[in-house]
């Protein structure tokens, strides 16, 4: 694989940065070291940076100019949005909300290449047997939120299919299902630790974000023809 262009590399630092600060926050808060009030805030500020330097990467390196590149980073955006507003309000359906309509632009933006994926064969049942089964479950303890639980373990499902189409984003779609899925079994099915839940959910999170990311980048060409500096 080729090297990765700057701006990618300076967002995914940025948004690893603000990752292993929520992380420390989150464990120190479990702890009950250090002052709560501080740390609450250091999770939430961070929130919102574990997805926005990866849509400005992407915008840096031309992604507006191509139709796919435009829905890939509103995804992008609306997760941003639910990761903030989420850890914001503490209300789950403004996440759920959000990250329906992320997975629908991701599906927007990987449907010109749908051909190449793995959702254009038969491993397709196998992510959709994935999707119902666990939002099936997930959903039987989410009470109203039920409906659209399993409508996104569904279309996260869908999402990790259509992005299997090189090895970057194979990888990125199943670490962002497994997230999601583990986020779900948090919210809804089993208490976990906050601590425990942040490293289980945002690493999965940020890790299959940059590699979806890579994965646009290798597809679309980004960066490689711009011109070198001098």
């Amino acid at each position: 694989m080729p090297p990765l262009p700057r701006a990618l590399r300076v967002g995914f630092a940025v948004s690893g940065t603000a990752l292993a600060i929520n992380l420390v926050a989150a464990v120190l808060l479990d702890l009950e070291l250090g002052d709560p009030a501080l740390l609450t805030l250091a999770r939430d500020v961070t929130m919102w940076l574990l997805a926005l330097p990866i849509a400005i990467a992407l915008l840096v390196m031309g992604a507006w100019r191509h139709a796919a590149g435009i829905c890939h980073v509103a995804a992008v955006l609306l997760c941003w949005l639910g990761d903030g507003l989420g850890s914001l309000t503490g209300e789950t359906i403004v996440l759920l909300g959000l990250f329906l309509l992320a997975a629908v632009a991701f599906l927007a933006a990987l449907w010109p290449s749908r051909r190449r994926s793995l959702a254009w064969g038969w491993a397709a049942i196998g992510y959709g047997i994935v999707g119902a089964i666990s939002g099936g479950v997930i959903a039987i303890g989410a009470g109203p939120l039920a409906v659209p639980v399993l409508l996104y373990a569904l279309l996260i499902a869908a999402v990790a299919a259509f992005a299997a189409i090189d090895t970057a984003g194979l990888l990125g779609g199943l670490l962002l299902l497994a997230g999601v899925l583990v986020l779900g079994i948090g919210l809804f099915l089993v208490e976990i630790p906050d601590a425990l839940r942040a490293f289980a959910v945002l690493v999965l999170y940020v890790l299959g974000q940059s590699l979806l990311a890579v994965s646009l980048q290798q597809r679309l060409g980004l960066a490689r023809a711009l011109p070198a500096r001098a």
